[in-house]
C-alpha cells in the first residue's frame, strides 16, 4: 500500500507539470482551432453581419498552405506555352524542315554559281589566250639545248622581229603533252624554257629583264588525247613579243 501511493503521487507529479506545461505552450488554444464547429461564427468586415465558415475551412486552408509547389521546368529542354498546352509539335517539326529545306536550296545555288563561275573563267581564260608569234620545237640532250639548224632559224626569226621592234619584251611560255605527272611536266616546261631563254639572251645579247621565262604545262594542248600520234606535238614553246 505504502508503494501504490509513492507511485500515485509521483503520477500526480507528471501530470501536473505535463499540464502546465501545456497550457504554458498554448497548446490547448490550437487544438481548439482545429477543430473549430462548422456553425461558429466570425467577425464580419461589415458590423451587424454574420457569416458562417464552410465545413472544413480551416482544414482546407491547412491542406492548401501546405501543397507543395510545382516543379519549375528542366532546363534544356525546348519549352514553347502554345505547345506545352496541346502537346502537338506538329508545327514546330514543319519549321525546322521548311528552314533546312531553305538551307539545302541555299547550299544547291551556291554550287551552281560556282560551277557556272568555273566555266566562265575557263571559257574566259581560252578565249584571251594570245597567238603566239613563234612556236619553237628545240631539241635537248644531257639537259642541253641543242643547236641544230632548227635553233638556227629560232634565232634568226627572233632576231629579225626584234629588228623591227628592238624594245619589244619577249615571253616564252613552255608547254608539254598529257603523258606523266602534271606537277613534273609544269617543271619540266619551265625549266625548259629558261634554258631557251639563256641562249636567246647570249646569241642576241638582249638584257636579262626582257625576256620572261614561263610555263603552262599541260594546258592548252594542241590535239586531244585521242590523236595519239600528234600529242608529242603539244611539246612546244610559244614567243610572244609585247
Amino acid at each position: 500500500m505504502k508503494n501504490f501511493l509513492i507511485a500515485f503521487s509521483v503520477f500526480s507529479c507528471w501530470c501536473v507539470v505535463g499540464l502546465y506545461f501545456l497550457n504554458a505552450t498554448g497548446a490547448f488554444n490550437n487544438r481548439k482551432s482545429l477543430f473549430v464547429d462548422a456553425s461558429s461564427t466570425v467577425e464580419p468586415a461589415n458590423p451587424g453581419t454574420i457569416k458562417k465558415q464552410a465545413p472544413g475551412y480551416v482544414l482546407d486552408s491547412i491542406y492548401q498552405a501546405t501543397e507543395p509547389t510545382k516543379q519549375p521546368a528542366e532546363r534544356g529542354i525546348y519549352q514553347d506555352s502554345s505547345l506545352a498546352k496541346t502537346g502537338n509539335y506538329d508545327k514546330l517539326i514543319d519549321d525546322i524542315q521548311k528552314r533546312m529545306e531553305r538551307n539545302q536550296r541555299a547550299i544547291d545555288e551556291d554550287e551552281e554559281r560556282l560551277r557556272l563561275a568555273k566555266l566562265s573563267k575557263t571559257a574566259t581564260t581560252k578565249a584571251t589566250k594570245p597567238n603566239a608569234d613563234i612556236t619553237f620545237r628545240p631539241v635537248f640532250k644531257m639537259a642541253r639545248l641543242v643547236r641544230d639548224e632548227n635553233a638556227s632559224r629560232f634565232l634568226a626569226e627572233v632576231e629579225r622581229r626584234l629588228k623591227i621592234k628592238p624594245q619589244a619584251k619577249i615571253e616564252i611560255i613552255g608547254y608539254t603533252d598529257h603523258i606523266g605527272d602534271d606537277r613534273d611536266n609544269y617543271v619540266i616546261a619551265l625549266e625548259q624554257a629558261q634554258k631557251i631563254r639563256l641562249f636567246l639572251i647570249k646569241s642576241l645579247n638582249l638584257p636579262e629583264n626582257q625576256v620572261i621565262a614561263l610555263s603552262k604545262g599541260e594546258e592548252f594542248p594542241l590535239y586531244p588525247r585521242e590523236q595519239e600520234d600528234k600529242i608529242e606535238l603539244n611539246n612546244r614553246y610559244e614567243l610572244i613579243f609585247k
